[in-house]
């Protein structure tokens, strides 16, 4: 989180629509941080998007797209891996853009399959909140457990590897008696 994965994925369909191309964004419903019809960054750069419930969905939809493009990708069940192959197989361009890790820096849903058939990928790395590094985790700041909790700096920091590990051994720890 914090690194910049909206925006980036922004001006690439900005990038895709000024090459003449008709592109059709896709984000997963239940991500309603900040508009249920549109992916915005946190900076509120934003550009219309569909909100789907499955991946499935955004079949009814690609037939006329040159590009298919999804934000939070990490959210959507095991089917959007058949659904972007079943896209990718009909001579369409997918941009995907997500998490690859959970707050528990375990590979996040179907990210590690979605990377592993990728063309292209583009790790991009927060700021790390207490040492400024390069951050790849983004810890969770609330004692809530579920994977999914949808949130901002409200409920998560962004920690290089060095402070998650630190910070997370700390955690667990017993407190003294």
């Amino acid at each position: 989180m914090f690194s910049g994965k909206t925006k980036s994925l922004i001006q690439l369909i900005n990038k895709e629509k000024s090459k003449g191309k008709v592109v059709f964004v896709f984000k997963p419903l239940i991500d309603k941080r900040y508009d249920q019809m549109a992916i915005v960054s946190h900076d509120k750069e934003r550009i219309e998007a569909l909100g789907v419930t499955k991946p499935t969905e955004i079949l009814d939809f690609f037939h006329n797209a040159d590009v298919i493009a999804i934000d939070e990708v990490q959210f959507f069940d095991e089917s959007v891996i058949q659904v972007i192959k079943s896209i990718l197989h009909r001579g369409k361009s997918v941009i995907a853009a997500g998490l690859d890790l959970d707050y528990l820096g375990n590979p996040f849903g179907t990210m590690p399959q979605l990377l592993a058939f990728s063309d292209e990928i583009v790790k991009l790395n927060a700021v790390c909140t207490f040492c400024s590094g390069r951050a790849r985790h983004s810890h969770r700041i609330t004692a809530e457990d579920e994977i999914v909790v949808l949130g901002e700096k409200d409920k998560y920091v962004p920690l290089c590897r060095n402070c998650y590990v630190y910070i997370t051994s700390k955690e667990r720890e017993e407190p003294a008696l």
